[in-house]
C-alpha cells in the first residue's frame, strides 16, 4: 500500500517539477526576448524616425 502511494507521489511530484522547469525556462525565454528587443529594435527605430524626420 505505502509503495504505491509512494510511486504515485514520485510520478506527480516529477509531474509538477516538470511544469515548474517549463515555466521557469519560458520566462527566461520571454525575459531574454524582451531584453534582446529593447536593445536592438528601440535604437533601430528611433534611428529610422530620426531618418524619417529629417526629410
Amino acid at each position: 500500500m505505502m509503495d504505491a502511494v509512494l510511486e504515485e507521489l514520485r510520478e506527480t511530484s516529477g509531474l509538477i517539477i516538470g511544469l515548474i522547469l517549463a515555466l521557469v525556462i519560458m520566462g527566461l525565454i520571454g525575459y531574454a526576448l524582451t531584453n534582446v528587443h529593447e536593445s536592438i529594435v528601440s535604437p533601430v527605430v528611433r534611428f529610422i524616425k530620426k531618418m524619417v524626420s529629417r526629410k
